[in-house]
């Protein structure tokens, strides 16, 4: 376990530091960035804005022929001055423009890292301890099986991962900065704290590792079976149904039956309420089946008026994007002392 750990830290080390030892390596990595709009595992890739926005001007034109909108047009109707002028827009984007770079410089290596950790215990676990030997072959049936059960496995530890960090105040402290918007646009789903991206990735680093091992032996065509275009046909299907309309103002559920199987945006937009009816709820990432096992489903039927934010946030706790990043640090801190002043 030992020799693991000390793996991990060299190779995060090598990685992390990679883009800064030249020239030329920096210039490689800060030229992976416009590349976000054509890798379809990124969510600005051009399918996922172009789909959103077709969502939008349906979703426009039926409001229009049923009478629920006057002399309004598309723009209006889809980029309101009024939420993308407002003070927690502009700092979104600044903090959005500002995170992509370090996400190419320091975030990446970090996760590949942690990916790497986890394929390297389950793999001491599972084929060094248990004796359990990887597939050598799988039929397509087997395929399509396999890859629904890591689907359901990496959104309910997505979902688990959502509720701690809501209900461990720690962790709350980063997560709160995603909550600390005021208004709802696509850019706001970019305010995400680095501790919270890098603490999601490792409690799926199990999930992501045992995928790795359980596939290793299987030959990539083979694997083509549940691909689109290199992304999984289920994230890739999902994504275009309004993936950025998820931290939006437009209201899009997808109907009585399939909210209950799929997040649709009108759930994620009741997430971020604080109505005291939708608070803890509608905790999934893809799939609505967890809040309903678990009870924290708020069902979206008609189109609500939510006001978004933080209730307890200080009046200048997230206005820059140095308080965006240091201000977590500071909560959890003290979040951290108060609870060892009580133990002691």
């Amino acid at each position: 376990m030992i020799e693991t750990v000390l793996w991990f830290v060299e190779r995060v080390g090598e990685s992390l530091f990679a883009s800064f030892l030249s020239w030329s390596n920096f210039q490689a990595a800060v030229g992976q960035i416009p590349r976000v709009f054509i890798n379809l595992s990124n969510g600005l890739a051009w399918p996922y804005l172009l789909s959103s926005l077709a969502l939008a001007w349906a979703i426009y034109v039926f409001a229009k022929r049923a009478g629920r909108l006057a002399d309004v047009s598309f723009r209006e109707f889809a980029f309101p001055a009024r939420l993308y002028r407002h003070r927690s827009t502009l700092l979104d984007f600044r903090f959005a423009a500002i995170d992509i770079v370090l996400t190419f410089l320091i975030y990446v290596p970090i996760m590949t890292g942690v990916g790497l950790l986890g394929a390297k215990m389950m793999t001491w676990v599972l084929v060094g301890h248990l004796g359990w030997e990887p597939p050598s072959s799988l039929s397509p049936t087997a395929i399509v099986i396999a890859a629904a059960g890591f689907l359901l496995l990496h959104d309910l530890i997505n979902y688990c991962a959502h509720v701690l960090f809501h209900k461990v105040p720690v962790l709350w402290a980063f997560h709160r900065v995603h909550h600390s918007v005021e208004v709802l646009t696509p850019a706001a789903a970019y305010r995400i704290h680095p501790v919270e991206l890098i603490g999601f990735a490792m409690l799926q680093a199990p999930a992501v590792g045992l995928s790795a091992v359980f596939y290793e032996n299987i030959l990539g065509r083979d694997q083509q079976i549940t691909m689109i275009f290199g992304v999984s046909i289920a994230g890739f299907v999902l994504a275009l149904l309004g993936t950025h309309l998820r931290h939006s103002h437009i209201w899009f559920s997808y109907g009585p039956v399939f909210n209950r199987l799929f997040m649709s945006p009108a759930h994620h937009q009741i997430h971020h309420s604080v109505d005291p009816r939708h608070w803890n709820k509608n905790f999934g990432v893809k799939l609505s089946v967890w809040d309903g096992l678990f009870g924290t489903h708020y069902h979206p039927g008609h189109p609500e008026v939510l006001q978004v934010g933080l209730l307890d946030a200080a009046p200048r706790e997230f206005e820059t994007v140095r308080s965006l990043y240091v201000s977590p640090f500071a909560r959890s801190i003290h979040t951290l002392t108060r609870l060892l002043e009580r133990r002691a």
